[in-house]
């Protein structure tokens, strides 16, 4: 092509070089780096005193685009790495890559159910449970309330017996104060993180079907509805269906099952003995929509929980009541938990959970930060993402 066509032709090379201008000026840390210190100074054939500039990213991405982008993946990948080398090496001092892989698998496949638990909403100043129970009962304690056998159940991890004995003194208190503290928390309390959890926003990365909680906020609906405003007929609160559960529960399409109920509904508390006999029956009914839809997740996904302490509960119970039927293939469930540092409890731990083919992914706690955890699924969905490998 001669020099006069490209004249001709400037204003579509302009629109052009204007598009590849904005994808080169996208990478500003990379261009930091392969610049270097001082640009390339090349002199005028015209003016002997002047000179033109140019840095080494500009030249490299203009005249050979390719090895520009090239090294730019590479880059790219060794940052990632980097973001990620205290999970890594803290998975290897601790010998857990092969479940951390195994998960993975199972990301990339699709088969994963977030099970979300207080811990994850903690980190957007929601008590947790126990801490809530211990809430109510200094709010009501001048109230004549009688609280040794309450503070007994709390210490044994027994939430519902707690809760019931509660409900029992104090049933409008305990509605009320699930409705206030747990509704939604605006974004100009000081107190509050603005956003979401970090754990919350990588939901999307981890699954595309159904999500789990116990929780009675409403900030994982809130967040995934934001990009599925259908969402909203493909929930189940407590006992009570949306429309389209079912349907999107079996197609594996996305829906939330809230075990707890939603915080501003009453109706759908499952929070104390008796809600849970109502809602599972005394000794599991699987004719009953809640257990029913709870085994269906337990037998076709694997569950991922993530903020939950796993202590024996009512759920734990109706899976190890699913794996005693022997009707069902139950396939590999993943757990991350925080390492006890006591070895005969973490061992216990780990051998009932196994029984129930949940695979435990221990993590370090230091001075109730754990951060860890979230460094952990971030590396999980990297690399289910294969944006990292471990070695």
């Amino acid at each position: 092509m001669s020099i006069d066509r490209v004249k001709e032709n400037q204003a579509v090379i302009e629109r052009i070089e204007s598009f590849l201008t904005t994808g080169y000026e996208s990478n500003p840390e990379f261009n930091a780096v392969l610049n270097g210190d001082a640009p390339i100074s090349i002199k005028s054939l015209k003016d002997q005193k002047a000179s033109y500039s140019y840095e080494v990213g500009e030249i490299l991405y203009w005249v050979d685009r390719a090895s520009y982008l090239d090294e730019l993946e590479s880059w790219n990948g060794e940052q990632i790495r980097s973001n990620h080398s205290l999970a890594i090496a803290f998975l290897e001092e601790s010998h857990q890559e092969a479940v951390l892989r195994d998960l993975v698998d199972a990301i990339r496949k699709r088969r994963v159910a977030p099970f979300i638990g207080a811990g994850v909403s903690s980190a957007a100043g929601y008590p947790l449970w126990g801490s809530a129970l211990k809430m109510l009962i200094a709010k009501h304690r001048l109230a004549g309330l009688e609280v040794a056998a309450i503070e007994a159940a709390i210490d044994r991890f027994d939430f519902l017996e707690a809760a019931q004995q509660l409900y029992e003194q104090l049933p409008k208190g305990v509605d009320n104060f699930i409705h206030t503290e747990f509704r939604l928390k605006n974004d100009d309390e000081p107190e509050i993180k603005k956003g979401y959890p970090y754990l919350i926003e990588l939901l999307p990365r981890l699954s595309s079907g159904c999500v789990v909680t116990t929780n009675f906020d409403k900030l994982i609906e809130t967040f995934l509805r934001e990009g599925d405003r259908s969402l909203v007929d493909g929930c189940m609160l407590g006992d009570k269906q949306g429309i389209e559960f079912v349907h999107r529960l079996l197609n594996g399409d996305r829906c939330i099952l809230k075990l707890h109920g939603e915080h501003s509904r009453p109706d759908t508390h499952v929070f104390t003995r008796e809600q849970y006999e109502r809602a599972y029956g005394a000794a599991f009914d699987f004719s009953k929509e809640l257990p029913k839809a709870l085994r269906q997740i337990y037998i076709s996904n694997s569950l991922l929980f993530v903020g939950c302490s796993l202590e024996q509960d009512r759920t734990l119970d109706l899976f190890a009541h699913v794996i005693a039927s022997k009707q069902f293939e139950i396939p590999k469930h993943f757990a991350f938990l925080p390492d006890p540092q006591n070895g005969p409890l973490k061992q216990a731990k780990e051998n009932r959970l196994l029984e129930l083919n949940i695979q435990p992914i221990w993590y370090r706690v230091e001075e109730h930060d754990h951060s860890m955890l979230t460094l952990l699924v971030d590396l999980a969905v990297d690399m289910a993402e294969r944006k990292v490998s471990l070695k």
